[in-house]
């Protein structure tokens, strides 16, 4: 059985983000900004001076007096991130996803007091097969000792890039979701994410891509459209094959999965 999936997107109006002044912020812990795009269309460059067009102003008012303010990337407009003195307690979850950040972003959210805080951290819809896999390794090493929470939909991340990642996943004691839908991924490197991770005593969830020698033809590192079909027979069998290393391993209380819907977010506050 061929399935062929689809994909479709829903702009979001940047009219609706409200005007944000800092005296409004001390009492965050979590912080969203999503734009949804199509990655077919082309990006920003990790050069880029405009990395968050139109949204930053919404976000933060242009003061180049206040101290502390990073700037890097964002051309004359404020960061997302106020300075600590702005913040009671540093953030927990931070939602990012589509938003053309750039390394210097991740750089400067690694160096920020609240990258060893967070809980949630969503960088979906970023191009990591260039210029922002380091920085988000290291990113991930400041925050392996909180994050609970890790999602990179739509990264563009092949099995090299997963290869690089993944002794710093391993490092991540507390995760209980990983979210890598919709990336260029082989079973033989979803094999051995799931047995490197194993040893994740609080992983739970982990909404994988389907793999890629499961599309018949199969598609090229650079081919990020996922339009051909798929084999159903063989993605049954790579699922089966999942399901049974969960079993031998005795984990029966971790899934995977590669349906991103149905499953409840995590109260990461609560925990």
């Amino acid at each position: 059985m061929m399935l062929k999936p689809s994909w479709s997107w829903r702009p979001f109006p940047t009219s609706a983000i409200p005007q944000l002044h800092h005296s409004e912020l001390p009492g965050f812990s979590e912080l969203k900004l999503r734009v949804l795009g199509d990655l077919s269309q082309p990006q920003p460059s990790p050069d880029s001076t405009d990395a968050i067009p139109a949204l930053i102003p919404r976000l933060s008012p242009v003061n180049p007096n206040i101290p502390g303010c990073h700037k890097s990337s964002l051309g004359p407009h404020l960061s997302l991130f106020p300075p600590s003195s702005d913040l009671q307690a540093p953030l927990e979850s931070l939602e990012l996803a589509f938003c053309s950040l750039v390394p210097a972003d991740l750089a400067f959210l690694s160096q920020s007091f609240h990258a060893p805080a967070l809980k949630r951290l969503d960088l979906s819809g970023h191009d990591f097969s260039q210029g922002l896999l380091e920085p988000l390794r290291l990113l991930l090493e400041e925050t392996s000792a909180s994050l609970l929470h890790l999602d990179l939909m739509e990264c563009r991340m092949a099995d090299s890039h997963l290869d690089a990642l993944l002794p710093t996943l391993r490092r991540c004691s507390r995760l209980r979701f990983l979210g890598l839908y919709v990336n260029s991924l082989s079973t033989a490197a979803l094999k051995d994410l799931l047995q490197k991770t194993l040893e994740l005593p609080d992983l739970h969830l982990v909404v994988y891509p389907f793999p890629v020698d499961c599309y018949k033809p199969e598609p090229s590192e650079f081919d990020w459209n996922f339009e051909e079909p798929m084999d159903g027979e063989l993605l049954e069998a790579v699922e089966a094959e999942f399901s049974q290393m969960l079993a031998n391993s005795g984990r029966s209380d971790l899934v995977w999965t590669s349906n991103p819907y149905g499953h409840g977010a995590l109260d990461y506050f609560s925990l």
